[in-house]
């Protein structure tokens, strides 16, 4: 089948009922189909009671659950504060959709932000955030500014999301992998699905403690590399410049991806089934390089056991064009593709599954719940993809 591309809404509609009408010829059930399921969900059992019969009705096989947002747990910590949107209650969410999702065969991933910690001018109520407790441990960027100091609107202005802890600080990724450890320990998930495992953009992380530790090893304060006038360095080759900068992207890379291997190691030690997946930037050279976030290393060297790439894009060319950067001799079951449904029509959002399907892609993930049931016309026009009705 040709790929039809076009702003034209004319064209799209055309396209969209040529889809329809060729699925029997493409169509097929997808090997996974999961959800994203934003935290605001799963404040209730009568909530999670919909999610689960949704998924059950609609074919699905996995859930992404939204168990840690900001720094703080919809299930039952030791370590991180309960989250202050969940009613003052014993009420643990996470416990709920496994004891109900189980026995309807739908597998549970436990979706944790790792590094955002917070994002509203609004401050954690609970004084035991580590908003308050340990605020050395916060992202700071190549002009010095610490994130605790900005304001909302300020994060809108930059593009970024919010308050981020520092991947450079020891600290930091014991603290994330203890997070990690309370979760397998006491719940019986199917996975672990890290997401915000990155920095929020490549000007990032001057952090005092990263400073030092490179410092350390290369005798430069990284912050030098981080500014357009190099007279500084005068009488140091240029080539020595340009990997002495190599170096400080590598150490920020390499924070995370020992952060990965961490993980990986401590869900090993469990000896239970548990996959361990990410939600990544979908174009693997930008996030390698804008955002350090390696995940095709990880996938390749085993550390994660497969990649969901949020290719959320309504634009049907730019969607396919992240497809064909995926490094090919990644096989296509460890990508889980990410479709966006939140911000385009299901006619769009069908385009992308059967662009998927012609790219080998047949693991599929739909962000988010919400917008799937909150539109009742959505989701059965997406299933015309699909090659069993339910």
């Amino acid at each position: 089948m040709k790929t039809i591309y076009s702003n034209s809404i004319g064209v799209v509609v055309i396209t969209a009922l040529f889809l329809f009408w060729s699925a029997s010829a493409l169509a097929k059930e997808p090997q996974r189909m999961a959800m994203w399921v934003v935290r605001d969900q799963i404040k209730s059992p009568e909530s999670i009671d919909k999610i689960i019969d949704f998924a059950q009705r609609n074919g699905f096989t996995d859930l992404f659950v939204q168990v840690r947002g900001r720094g703080d747990a919809f299930y039952k910590s030791s370590l991180v504060p309960r989250s202050q949107n969940l009613p003052k209650n014993e009420f643990d969410p996470l416990k709920y959709i496994l004891d109900n999702a189980h026995p309807k065969n739908l597998k549970i991933h436990a979706w944790i932000n790792m590094f955002l910690l917070w994002s509203s001018d609004d401050k954690p109520q609970d004084k035991n955030h580590l908003y308050y407790r340990h605020p050395e441990w916060l992202s700071v960027d190549a002009d010095g500014v610490k994130d605790i100091n900005r304001k909302f609107r300020d994060f809108n202005r930059i593009n970024t999301e919010g308050i981020y802890l520092s991947p450079l600080v020891p600290e930091v990724n014991d603290h994330l992998v203890e997070v990690v450890k309370e979760i397998v320990e006491n719940y019986n998930v199917d996975g672990i699905h890290l997401d915000y495992i990155r920095y929020p953009k490549n000007c990032y992380d001057f952090n005092d403690i990263g400073r030092r530790r490179f410092k350390e090893i290369y005798a430069v304060d990284p912050i030098l590399l981080s500014i357009s006038n190099k007279s500084f360095f005068s009488g140091i080759e240029a080539n020595t410049i340009e990997t002495l900068m190599e170096k400080w992207a590598e150490f920020r890379q390499d924070a995370i991806t020992e952060l990965i291997v961490k993980i990986r190691e401590t869900i090993i030690t469990t000896r239970k089934p548990i996959v361990l997946s990410a939600a990544v930037k979908p174009d693997p050279f930008e996030a390698r390089n804008h955002f350090y976030q390696d995940w095709e290393k990880w996938l390749k060297l085993g550390y994660i056991d497969f990649a969901a790439p949020m290719n959320y894009t309504s634009n049907a060319e730019l969607f396919e064009g992240i497809l064909l950067k995926i490094d090919p001799l990644i096989t296509k079951e460890k990508i889980w593709m990410g479709i966006g449904v939140y911000n385009q029509g299901r006619y769009e959002a069908l385009s992308k599954i059967m662009v998927s399907y012609s790219n080998g892609y047949d693991q599929l993930v739909f962000f988010s719940y919400k917008t799937l049931a909150n539109q009742p016309n959505y989701f059965p026009t997406l299933r015309k993809a699909f090659s069993i009705e339910k």
